[in-house]
């Protein structure tokens, strides 16, 4: 059997599925180096089992892609305690759909928990149980230091007993998706973040250009003030991948840790798609560089959409953690409240809603969530507001200006392409424009209204389709 790159490390599968303990370190550089001898050994899909605040950190250590193969590096929290089970009805099943697909995308698995003998034995012992062996056997397969270990006798119980379900099924949970809608939701996960770049790319090209001196741009060509390549997104997609990644990891709404992932997208370009941070504002680098929020445009908003896709079944859960996204960087009352209407039309999209429906059911999702006067969502979005188209071009800092025009243009058009082009071909804040209309007309049409060659272009593509699956099995994961 191939040996392993840390010292407890245990093969479940050789050279697929790996069980041990935490490559982090008291001393960042050993820490490195742990991760580094795991990337080497050719692993590309990390579990923690650890609880968050149990170990420091590490994961913003991980590369986004392996440099050998460019296979994109994941990382997923999923937390057990050490001596414990899971409590949470469908918990250890979800365990085992993350290694499934993981595995049939050709990932290798590292799985740990703090030292590698306790709760990742549980979870191997189920996903062995899962493949067909009997208890004895998925037992003997386990590391011999937990097989006897007293305090893991409810672990060994567990696995004992697994027949693939949970041990305690929850006759009050709800019955499974069907098939049919799951398609349907996977459709709109994916739009809204493939959405969202192929948006940020395409406005890239025309940003801070005025009408009429450039020619129309009708698709992902690059260029742009950065000399951008093809298919290549900036700051409004990055900064939002960092909301995205946090969210999965800290499995809540953490603000200083989200803070620390924009310093490392600053810093290394984590999460962008060239290796660069590219966009950057200054007040966002001012807030990063001084630990407090400065304020100065719209441009937070696009985190919210990622709130909504990662909570959307408990919508005043995304309303408050919007407003505490945005307030990392962003101290305007404005730009939270803004923000906020935008995460109401982004559930009212991923709730199903009509192009002619979304602001009617974005404002009684608001009403009844919010905790806001309703007036706000009125004065932003009521009739009067959006009916006439607002003027684009130029540099604009008003985020309810910014959201008008989204939402003018999204009514006027007919579907993703023909409002994207629209948006993006009037310049001025065309990047930011186009990623707040992208974002929300792809969860609203779904991905297939993008056009393929489109989703073809852009930049990191397997990432970004691989951040929506994991944002839509957290919203559907049963959660207090």
């Amino acid at each position: 059997m191939p040996s392993a790159p840390l010292p407890y490390g245990h093969w479940i599968e050789p050279q697929r599925l790996m069980v041990g303990e935490y490559p982090g370190a008291a001393v960042i550089a050993e820490t490195q180096a742990r991760i580094d001898a795991l990337l080497a050994a050719g692993f590309s899909y990390f579990i923690d089992l650890t609880e968050a605040g149990e170990r420091p950190p590490y994961d913003h250590l991980l590369p986004e892609a392996r440099a050998d193969d460019g296979r994109y590096v994941i990382y997923v929290r999923k937390a057990i305690g050490e001596h414990a089970v899971p409590l949470v009805p469908g918990s250890m099943e979800e365990i085992l759909e993350y290694i499934a697909r993981a595995l049939e995308v050709g990932h290798r698995i590292y799985l740990h928990g703090g030292t590698g003998i306790g709760r990742v034995n549980l979870v191997a012992g189920c996903w062995l149980r899962r493949a067909g062996l009997a208890a004895d056997a998925a037992l003997e397969r386990l590391n011999p230091l937990w097989r006897c270990n007293p305090q893991a006798e409810r672990q060994r119980q567990y696995v004992q007993a697994w027949s693939g379900r949970a041990l305690e099924p929850d006759v009050d949970a709800d019955p499974p998706l069907d098939p049919a809608v799951l398609r349907i939701l996977r459709s709109r996960y994916q739009g809204g973040l493939i959405g969202l770049a192929c948006a940020d790319a395409m406005g890239a090209s025309t940003q801070f250009r005025t009408p009429g001196h450039f020619a129309p741009v009708s698709g992902l060509i690059g260029g742009g003030q950065w000399q951008l390549p093809p298919g290549a997104w900036t700051d409004d997609t990055a900064m939002s991948l960092c909301v995205a990644e946090s969210l999965l990891a800290m499995e809540s709404m953490d603000p200083a840790d989200q803070r620390r992932r924009y310093l490392e997208w600053r810093q290394r370009g984590h999460l962008t798609s060239t290796g660069q941070c590219i966009g950057i504002t200054a007040a966002v680098s001012a807030s990063l560089s001084r630990e407090a929020p400065v304020g100065g445009g719209p441009e937070a908003m696009t985190r919210a959409g990622i709130i909504a896709l990662f909570s959307a079944s408990h919508p005043r859960r995304v309303f408050a953690w919007s407003a505490a996204a945005v307030a990392v960087t962003d101290a305007s009352v404005a730009v939270r409240n803004a923000a906020m209407i935008y995460a109401a039309l982004m559930l009212a999209a991923l709730g199903g809603a009509r192009r002619d429906e979304l602001l009617a059911d974005a404002r009684d999702l608001w009403s009844t969530h919010a905790g806001v006067p309703v007036g706000i969502y009125d004065v932003a979005l009521g009739d009067g507001a959006v009916r006439t188209r607002p003027v684009a071009g130029g540099r604009h800092t008003d985020p309810f200006a910014a959201l008008r025009l989204v939402v003018a243009t999204l009514l006027d058009s007919e579907g993703y392409r023909d409002g994207l082009l629209a948006i993006v071909n009037e310049g001025g804040e065309a990047d930011l424009h186009g990623a707040l209309f992208g974002h929300l007309a792809g969860a609203l049409y779904g991905v297939e209204a993008i056009p393929p060659a489109w989703r073809a272009v852009v930049l990191r593509g397997a990432m970004l389709r691989d951040f929506a699956d994991r944002l839509l099995a957290a919203a559907l994961a049963p959660r207090d």
